[in-house]
């Protein structure tokens, strides 16, 4: 065949498709050269556009029914929960047929407008076997103030309904912020492809696993916002990095992972009244934590590799100040020496009450001091001169500010150059 000078490769790339004459026909007599172009041009097109309008197109002819299949990443913004499941299910059925090649989805983002467990759990059930790449579900926006008095009112009748997630197994991300929908991990299967995970806004049925055994993979793992999540247990050889926060009702919290990195522990047992905790994660480097009990039933493994310490936040602003402040001096009275110290400070409008509250804290060996201040007057350079005497070897200070109105101009004309004066006399 004739290539008019072009390599074979390219002429067979851009050669146009064979169309009968029913589909290449349009109304008037004319010719649907769009039909005629090869199916990985048109599938080009139908990146441009989105995902709904891509799937009406199946309406246009037989040759156009079977190419928004090859779409390798499908988002549905702002639909009814049951247009994923849908459109889902053609694509399944699309996949089976020898009449179509259908491509596996690389990527499903789904942002509905209305929160409905039984229409969720479906579409995951259908994007299950056929999702190779990222999972994306985003339910806050169709939340609403309704919505928030029915789940409380289920809440204390203790019958919201769970719903367990199906076994993803190639995928490689999946990110839910599920409103207040119940969810639990699947009691069999592998998620043999997964590296990132991240569970937020939703309801537990109380005790909830990671392991080897179903995400040997697993790397980074999320939890926020989780409602009625007393036991937390993970116990994963894979696992880099694990951020928890908001997880108020929990009591329990198990984790053993030998190759961990990070670890972030922020507002959680909020709701408990001993809370008890095991770390054992010999390579961590960077552990921050904020827990608003004492620490005699919280047991921290030997961490020889540490670097960055987050401790828990101080605010002598507040009435429970003092006991803030001896829950910090007792974390910090773990650690004997650490690279990088990193310190929240709130300061209330009387120095000395502030001062007398932190007297018991002692601050390790630090090369580094990363200190956050919030403060509603303009007198802390004392504060800071004070958490000076009791660092030793200090070699950099990171001060950062969050200064109300009414004393952020003062600050900005004065306070800084004062406590500037000061550090240098110091």
């Amino acid at each position: 065949m004739e290539s008019n000078g072009e390599p074979a490769s390219k002429a067979a790339a851009l050669a146009p498709a064979v169309v009968t004459g029913a589909d290449a026909a349009v109304p008037g007599g004319g010719m649907d050269f769009f039909s005629r172009l090869p199916d990985h041009l048109l599938v080009d097109i139908l990146l441009r556009l989105g995902t709904k309008q891509a799937v009406a197109t199946t309406v246009l002819s037989r040759r156009w029914r079977g190419v928004w299949a090859q779409l390798p990443h499908l988002f549905f913004d702002g639909v009814h929960p049951s247009v994923p499941a849908r459109a889902l299910a053609a694509y399944e059925a699309l996949a089976a047929s020898e009449a179509h090649a259908a491509a596996d989805i690389q990527s499903l983002a789904v942002s509905p407008n209305q929160v409905n467990a039984r229409e969720t759990f479906a579409w995951l059930s259908l994007a299950a076997p056929l999702l190779c790449g990222r999972l994306h579900l985003d339910d806050s926006r169709a939340v609403s103030d309704e919505m928030v008095e029915l789940f409380q009112e289920r809440r204390r009748r203790h019958d919201g309904e769970a719903s367990e997630m199906p076994c993803f197994k190639r995928a490689t991300e999946i990110r839910l912020r599920l409103g207040f929908l119940t969810l639990e991990l699947p009691r069999v299967g592998v998620f043999g492809a997964l590296r990132l995970m991240r569970l937020q806004n939703f309801q537990s049925r109380g005790q909830f696993l990671i392991s080897d055994t179903m995400l040997p993979s697993l790397q980074e793992l999320t939890m926020s916002r989780v409602r009625d999540m007393n036991v937390l247990t993970l116990n994963s050889k894979s696992l880099v990095s694990i951020d928890l926060s908001y997880l108020m009702g929990l009591q329990h919290l198990h984790i053993t992972a030998p190759g961990l990195h990070q670890l972030e522990v922020v507002r959680c047992f909020y709701d408990s009244l001993k809370p008890v905790a095991s770390i054992t994660a010999e390579r961590l480097e960077v552990l921050r934590w904020n827990m608003p009990d004492d620490l005699e039933s919280v047991h921290l493994g030997e961490m020889p590799c540490l670097q960055t310490l987050g401790a828990p936040p101080i605010d002598t602003h507040r009435w429970r100040g003092f006991q803030m402040a001896q829950i910090c001096a007792g974390f910090l009275g773990r650690f004997t020496a650490v690279h990088h110290l990193e310190l929240e400070m709130t300061l209330g409008p009387r120095m000395d009450s502030s001062l007398l509250l932190m007297e018991d804290i002692v601050i390790p060996n630090v090369d580094i001091l990363g200190l956050s201040l919030e403060t509603n007057e303009h007198a802390f350079a004392r504060s800071v001169l004070w958490l000076l005497t009791k660092c030793h070897g200090i070699r950099e200070l990171r001060l950062s500010f969050q200064i109300r109105d009414e004393v952020r101009s003062y600050f900005r004309q004065t306070a800084f150059a004062t406590l500037s004066q000061e550090l240098r006399a110091f």
